[in-house]
This record gives structure tokens, C-alpha cells and sequence, in this order.
């Protein structure tokens, strides 16, 4: 009996440690998988990454400097996002090769981790008990083994990305459970808590606002009209005093940084080849139906579970002590306001500001990761009950381990590495060991892989379409660089727009049929009259936006 007790604890233990070495496995696919590394590795994702190499790793990098002039997303990111991307970042600088991947690799398992233990944690905030070993073994192995699914599928890679608004995700359930701890201690460590992190998770993305109240708030109202009673009206009040104090310091905070001159915002030099049309959208009521559809195709399996999740969990609680039920309530119907509701605000506010039609707000599905998040929750929730059942209490686990290990092996047989390799980034940079490139133009999508990537040390510098400058993820030092360009990559560029402002090419060369032009190094002129007309351009954006 002994024997079998220590083999029980050991399963406990190495289960979840099985579970975690699954996503891991299927992290490392992303080297070896184009689809996967495409997504990981696009332009957006590398934004933190294009940051810590000029603030640090270039030769002439002084973080005061670089950092001026540097044009921010709307979104802030500092914590968790950026401050895990940097700390990580630091933790590989002693990698020659493989660093950036190993970074990024690592960021997406810290952040799905922090998601988990988020929701865990919450649980045992709420439910107001200490989870059993048993019980955290099964929810993280489930939990991981979720991770591994979504690479599987390649479904909603965004929430393991820098700079997608995962950070919110993984910070949502650990700000409810502050607010539960709050409402129920009372005292002034808990309200400095709930506070500096409703701060700093507000500041750091606006997102997360309508993620954390909406849901609290519809716990609160439902609660008042099912006691049919307002006489609690105050006492809540007073429990989101807290949060409205969290509130209004980041809307200083981030009004101060909008007026110092080291964070920039995108400016109003925009062209007419990047935007829809000016001019007040129609609000046609199809349009919101339409949204609405396009969602709900997209995240139905999503939906399901969360709806016949909260279902079954009501069913089953039917029998429980009335505290325990309203708990477990209670937390479902967070998960269910955050996966329903919260949506649906998303697709009303899009709707009304016109974002509707093909490239609606529907589409980016980052903004609702809120309904991955609740699925997830509900899951784990539901899971928590059913560990309770003797007869599921001894199967879940072994059921686990064997999905675990399945879908392990199958990744795995398909192949697992760090180090990213484009046949693309090959070839520019066999063109620009031969013909001495440095400096070129490109559109948004070419630049951040090219400089974080490139063997030969390649910076392009973002263009759109007509060669406007690309106010975004950038700094404006790189257009006021003296240095003639060598290069231009035509994909997402006017090709006449490119011979017009810097002459006719050199060579004409091709990687992947995306056509590039090379230009003679002995022939500057245009090319650096290119660059005095981008530094006019740069000081009248300045001018606008009040940087001088």
C-alpha cells in the first residue's frame, strides 16, 4: 500500500511536468513548420523584439537616445508582455544562434502558464478552497494539453504571441482574483494590490478594461436583482473604489507619456493607399447580423463549451450545498459574461464606428480572445467538478496522459527545432553578401523579420505602398539615417513610384518571384534627396503631433 502511495504521488507530480513537455513539443514544430513560423516570426510578433535590439544590442545603442523617437502601438504593452519579452531576452544573450526563437518559444509557454495558474488561482479565490494535488495535477495537464491542441489546429496562435493582446488573457484571471481577495479581506494591503495592478494592466492595454468590468459588473447587477434588493448598492460601490482609483491613475499616467518625447503615437500623415476611404460609415443592421454570424462561425466550437459547459455545471450542482453552488456559479457566469457578452460589446462598437464588411472588427480575432479564455475557464471548471466523482476520480488522469503522450508523438514524429529558417531571408541575404546591401526599402511585413533575422545585418526601413513613411512599430531615426539605399523589395511598394524617386535600378533580382531592385552605390544623389525630403516629412509630423 505504501508502494502504491508513492507511486500515486509520483504520477501526481510527473502528469502536469508530461503535460507542459507536450506544448513544448509543440512549440518546437514552429522551426520546422512554415505556416506555424510564419505566424510566429510575422512582423507584428517581432515588434518587442525590433525594440530590445536597438535599445541594447546595437553597437551604438544608448537607451535614452534610441528611445526617443521610437512610434509605440496604441497599446502599451509593458507589463506582462514587454517586461517578460525583455527579461527573457536578457536571459538568452548568452546564445550565438537561436536566441530570438528561444525567446519567443519561451515567452509562449510563460504566458500560457501564466494563464493557467491565473485561472487556478481564481478558483481557489472564489471557491475558497484549497485545491487538492490530485485535482491541480489533472487542470494543468488538461490545461497544457489545450496549449498543444490550439498548435495542432493552428487556431488562435495569437494568445502565445508578443504583442497581442495575450498579456491581457493571462492577466485577466489574476486581476479577478485580486478583486475577490479585496471584496473579501478588506484591508489595505488588499485595496494597494487590486489597485496598482488594475493600473498597471490598464495602462499597459486598454483591452483589458472592458474584459475585467464587464464581467464583474453583470455578476453584481444579477446578483442585487435576485436579492431584489439595492440596499448593497453602496457596499459595492465602495469594493470598486479601488478599481476606479487603478482607473483614473492610468489614464494620467498615459496621458503624460503621450505628451513626453519618448513615446509616439501613430501620426496623421496617412496614405490614401493604406485606409478605406473618409466619410461616416452606414449603419446597416445587416452588418451587425453579419458580424455577429462571422463570429459565432469562427468560435463555435468555442461557444459550445462554454455554453453547454455553464449547462452541465448548473445541472450537476443541483445537489451541492447552496453556498458551494453559488460559487461555482458565480465563476461560470464570469467565464460566460467574458466569452458572450463581452463580444458582443466588440462587435456593437465596431458596428457603430462603421468597422463592419469583410475587413470588419470581427476579423481580428485577437480582440476576442476573451471567448478562448472563458472556454478554457468553463472547462477547467466543470473538470474540477468532475475530479470529485470516485468513478472519474481514478480515470482522468491515465485518459490524460495517454492524450498527451499521442499528440506528443505525432508532433514530435513531424519534426521539432529552434532555430527559424526562411528560404527567403536566404536569399536576400546571399544578394546582400554579394552586393554589399545595408540599407533598402520595404514594406511593414519585410522589415522587423529582415532585422531581426538577417545574417548580413539587413535594415530596410518601413514604406507604404506610395513610399509615404510607416508611422508604426518603428523609430524615426531609421528614415533620417544619411546613408544612401541599396535595395528595395517591391512586394506591398509602387514599382513607378520606386524607379521615380530613386532612378532606375542597377540589377532587377528575384527571391520567391517577389521581385527586388538593386541600385548602384556610386549613384547616391536621388536616392539621398529621397532621405532630405523623408527628414521635411519627419519634422512636419513632429510639428503636428506637438514633439518639438
Amino acid at each position: 500500500m505504501g508502494g502504491s502511495f508513492f507511486q500515486n504521488r509520483i504520477f501526481i507530480l510527473v502528469l502536469p511536468i508530461l503535460g507542459a513537455l507536450g506544448l513544448i513539443v509543440s512549440l518546437g514544430r514552429v522551426a520546422v513548420d512554415p505556416s506555424l513560423s510564419n505566424v510566429f516570426y510575422n512582423a507584428d510578433s517581432l515588434f518587442f523584439s525590433v525594440i530590445y535590439q536597438e535599445l541594447f544590442l546595437k553597437s551604438n545603442a544608448n537607451f535614452l537616445m534610441i528611445l526617443k523617437g521610437w512610434i509605440w502601438t496604441p497599446a502599451l504593452y509593458f507589463f506582462p508582455d514587454l517586461a517578460q519579452y525583455f527579461g527573457l531576452r536578457t536571459i538568452y544573450l548568452f546564445l550565438e544562434k537561436g536566441a530570438w526563437e528561444a525567446t519567443h518559444l519561451t515567452y509562449s509557454f510563460v504566458q500560457w502558464s501564466l494563464l493557467l495558474f491565473g485561472i487556478l488561482y481564481l478558483f481557489k479565490t472564489i471557491l475558497k478552497e484549497e485545491l487538492e494535488a490530485r485535482k491541480i495535477s489533472i487542470l494543468l495537464t488538461f490545461g497544457y494539453f489545450v496549449g498543444s491542441i490550439l498548435f495542432f489546429f493552428k487556431k488562435d496562435l495569437f494568445v502565445f504571441l508578443p504583442g497581442f493582446h495575450g498579456g491581457n488573457l493571462a492577466s485577466l484571471s489574476w486581476a479577478w482574483a485580486f478583486y475577490f481577495k479585496w471584496e473579501e479581506e478588506k484591508n489595505t494591503k488588499r485595496f494597494v494590490i487590486l489597485t496598482f495592478f488594475v493600473f498597471l494592466f490598464a495602462l499597459s492595454d486598454l483591452i483589458f478594461l472592458p474584459y475585467f468590468l464587464i464581467p464583474l459588473l453583470v455578476l453584481h447587477v444579477s446578483k442585487l436583482v435576485q436579492e431584489r434588493t439595492f440596499q448593497k448598492t453602496k457596499k459595492i460601490i465602495y469594493f470598486y473604489f479601488p478599481i476606479l482609483l487603478g482607473i483614473i491613475l492610468a489614464r494620467v499616467a498615459y496621458q503624460a507619456l503621450k505628451k513626453n518625447p519618448f513615446v509616439f503615437f501613430p501620426g496623421t500623415l496617412v496614405s490614401a493607399k493604406l485606409g478605406h476611404e473618409s466619410g461616416p460609415a452606414k449603419l446597416e443592421i445587416s452588418n451587425l447580423f453579419r458580424s455577429v454570424f462571422v463570429f459565432a462561425r469562427e468560435n463555435w466550437i468555442y461557444l459550445f463549451i462554454l455554453l453547454a459547459g455553464f449547462a452541465v455545471l448548473y445541472f450537476i450542482l443541483r445537489q451541492e450545498k447552496e453556498e458551494e453552488k453559488r460559487k461555482s456559479i458565480e465563476l461560470g457566469s464570469l467565464f460566460l459574461s467574458l466569452g458572450i457578452l463581452v463580444p458582443g460589446v466588440f462587435l456593437f462598437y465596431g458596428y457603430s464606428l462603421g468597422f463592419t464588411g469583410r475587413e470588419g472588427i470581427q476579423e481580428i480575432d485577437r480582440y476576442f480572445g476573451g471567448v478562448l479564455l472563458s472556454s478554457l475557464g468553463m472547462s477547467l471548471l466543470f473538470l474540477q467538478r468532475l475530479v470529485n466523482y470516485k468513478i472519474l476520480k481514478y480515470f482522468l488522469g491515465p485518459a490524460l496522459l495517454l492524450l498527451v503522450i499521442t499528440n506528443s508523438t505525432v508532433a514530435a514524429s513531424k519534426g521539432v527545432g529552434i532555430v527559424y529558417s526562411s528560404p527567403k531571408l536566404d536569399c536576400l541575404d546571399q544578394y546582400a553578401k554579394e552586393r554589399n546591401w545595408k540599407r533598402g526599402l520595404a514594406s511593414f511585413w519585410y522589415v522587423r523579420p529582415m532585422r531581426i533575422f538577417s545574417k548580413e545585418k539587413l535594415e530596410p526601413d518601413d514604406y507604404l505602398y506610395d513610399l509615404m513613411l510607416f508611422y508604426w512599430q518603428n523609430n524615426l531615426s531609421w528614415f533620417e539615417r544619411k546613408t544612401p539605399y541599396t535595395f528595395a523589395i517591391l512586394d506591398g511598394l509602387d514599382e513607378k513610384k520606386v524607379k521615380e524617386t530613386l532612378g532606375e535600378p542597377k540589377e532587377i533580382l528575384y527571391c520567391e518571384n517577389i521581385k527586388i531592385f538593386s541600385f548602384s552605390e556610386k549613384e547616391p544623389s536621388k536616392s539621398l534627396r529621397f532621405v532630405e525630403e523623408n527628414q521635411e516629412k519627419i519634422n512636419l509630423w513632429k510639428l503636428s503631433n506637438s514633439r518639438f
